[in-house]
């Protein structure tokens, strides 16, 4: 039944339509790199119907006339401008997901938690979050190495040639793949259903590969959950309704390169003269106009050099110098009117240029809005101070953040979940994998406000410890020691501590805890080696009890190294 399925092409229109989806925004994405080509190469598809396999240049040369289209498209370069707006200005601001106050991953395997199961490859998440952005099409496909190790890789949706869906959930999958056979590459089909996987050369009905699972279901996963027009295997990618913006944002941004580089270059209207030198011909007609074909490293076409300076054969071209006969009147006497202007130099109004500048701007903020819910993010044009930023721009940025929070939760912790099943049973294995909801976006003199002026000492700890995590959030490993230190600390403030002192609530012990704070730490590493990796290695215990085992072993020191006592009961805060 497999190789019937292959050659079924199960759900075929759905996959064209995914595919078609997918290569569209693909190309503002991720653009490629500018091949060098010469003129007359776009000359020849302008008698065409389309401009080779280039969306976008199909589109321009719709709207456009023929000149009109060769200028343009002399000017458009890859990387396109939306690729470059959203690798420089969007994914970074989305990368904050990761720096959540409040993920967890947790993994339980044979009934024992394991912080991080030796079975998941450390770089997992960094792919997934690429896949999410721009393959959000992609399947992920789960598999065993024959020394029982499981594996994961991403299949392109364009190499999906037949699909079946138990709802929401893959239930059969075949796509194009190839393997290695005694140091041969065979191409062919890889198939994959809730018991087995197999493989088929090419044009043979035999798979030359079979091997089972007994997962119970289909080792295979969308990278996305969210659906498209309702259709379960068309996905939703972030970017999925912003095709429009991107075709405006490129095309205004390449008419703005063509004004850039042609506006300081008048159009020159002088006096003709029977004057007949060609001394500088060769220089005109090559390359008079700045970033020309010829600048480029091509060629200028034979017909394009009937036009002194031009490059192009257009007579309205920037830089381009058109001679009119003098005027004589009846007499045969010149004009002097019009000697006076001999030379009359035309430039791109003002008005126009501003127009455009203010068109793209308004474009990008639109496009970064509705991607990271905030335009200061990433720019430090119409950047917003700490004290600027509102309430409606953090809350707006963590829905963003909290909707790709929850599509990279769920898609790993399924992933997650056949990997470790795979390897050690379905039933042996539990995962719960959340990258939070809350992702530092106060700033630090709004969150030492909220430290002024709460209520309690448990308020202002957890605020504590949300500001180093904020200072912190690119740096995770000096965050995770300051927030131990915070939750050891016996008093979170100064004046928590002096209230304990002057109703007589502190020990000894505490006192010299809490004033020496950084020593007795120190004592602490010098003594039994790393305090973070000391709470580590206290992996079958919970936190609040690994807080109580490090805080008692300090407290240990101090009583050995001084003559204190602690009989006094006290008022240490303690976390849980």
């Amino acid at each position: 039944m497999s190789k019937e399925f292959i050659e079924a092409k199960y759900n075929s229109n759905s996959l064209d339509v995914a595919v078609r989806q997918y290569k569209q925004l693909s190309y503002f994405l991720q653009s490629q790199v500018s091949e060098d080509v010469r003129e007359d190469y776009y000359e020849k598809y302008v008698d065409r119907g389309f401009y080779s396999d280039d969306i976008f240049l199909n589109w321009v040369k719709s709207i456009f006339k023929t000149t009109n289209f060769l200028s343009f498209a002399k000017y458009y370069r890859n990387p396109n401008p939306s690729s470059k707006l959203i690798n420089t200005r969007i994914k970074e601001p989305l990368s904050r997901v990761f720096f959540s106050e409040d993920s967890y991953f947790n993994y339980v395997v044979n009934d024992r938690y394991i912080e991080f199961p030796k079975e998941l490859d450390d770089n997992f998440e960094e792919r997934l979050f690429d896949a999410v952005l721009f393959r959000y099409n992609d399947v992920i496909v789960h598999d065993l190495f024959e020394s029982n190790t499981p594996y994961r890789e991403f299949v392109s949706i364009k190499n999906v040639v037949s699909i079946k869906m138990d709802r929401e959930k893959i239930s059969k999958i075949a796509y194009t793949a190839s393997i290695d056979v005694d140091g041969e590459e065979i191409v062919g089909y890889a198939y994959i259903d809730s018991e087995k996987y197999c493989f088929f050369k090419k044009n043979e009905d035999t798979p030359i590969k079979k091997a089972y699972h007994d997962l119970g279901f289909c080792p295979a996963t969308f990278v996305v959950d969210s659906s498209f027009a309702n259709d379960p295997i068309v996905k939703e990618s972030t970017f999925s309704y912003l095709k429009g913006d991107f075709e405006e944002y490129c095309f205004l941004k390449t008419l703005q390169r063509m004004v850039d580089a042609n506006g300081t270059l008048p159009i020159t209207v002088k006096i003709k003269t029977n004057e007949n030198s060609n001394q500088y011909d060769d220089f005109d007609n090559r390359g008079g106009e700045p970033m020309s074909i010829d600048q480029m490293g091509s060629q200028v076409s034979k017909e394009a050099r009937s036009t002194s300076g031009s490059g192009t054969g257009s007579i309205l071209q920037a830089g381009t110098v058109v001679e009119t006969p003098p005027v004589e009147d009846a007499d045969g006497n010149i004009d002097t009117t019009f000697n006076k202007n001999f030379l009359v130099f035309h430039y791109a109004p003002v008005e126009a240029l501003e127009f455009l500048d203010k068109r793209i701007k308004s474009v990008e903020r639109d496009i970064i809005l509705s991607c990271i819910g905030d335009f200061s993010e990433g720019t430090s044009q119409g950047s917003k101070s700490d004290t600027e930023i509102k309430s409606s721009d953090i809350v707006s940025k963590q829905d963003k953040l909290r909707f790709l929070s929850n599509t990279l939760s769920s898609s790993r912790s399924l992933s997650d979940k056949v990997m470790l099943s795979l390897a050690n049973g379905k039933d042996n294995v539990k995962v719960d994998v959340f990258y939070g909801s809350d992702f530092f976006l106060e700033t630090q003199d709004k969150l030492y406000e909220m430290f002024a002026n709460s209520p309690n000492a448990i308020e202002r700890k957890n605020l504590l410890i949300r500001l180093s995590q904020r200072r912190n959030m690119f740096n995770k490993e000096k965050s995770k020691r300051e927030v131990l230190l915070y939750k050891l600390m016996p008093y979170t403030s100064d004046k928590d501590f002096e209230l304990a002192v002057d109703k007589l609530r502190v020990s000894e012990v505490n006192f010299e805890y809490q004033s020496r704070f950084s020593y007795w730490i120190s004592k602490f590493e010098s003594t039994y080696g790393n305090i973070v990796i000391f709470y580590d290695n206290l992996k079958d215990a919970k936190e609040s009890e690994k807080i109580i085992s490090i805080d008692n072993s300090i407290n240990i020191l101090i009583t050995s190294n001084t003559n204190f006592n602690n009989n006094i009961t006290d008022g240490k805060e303690t976390s849980s």
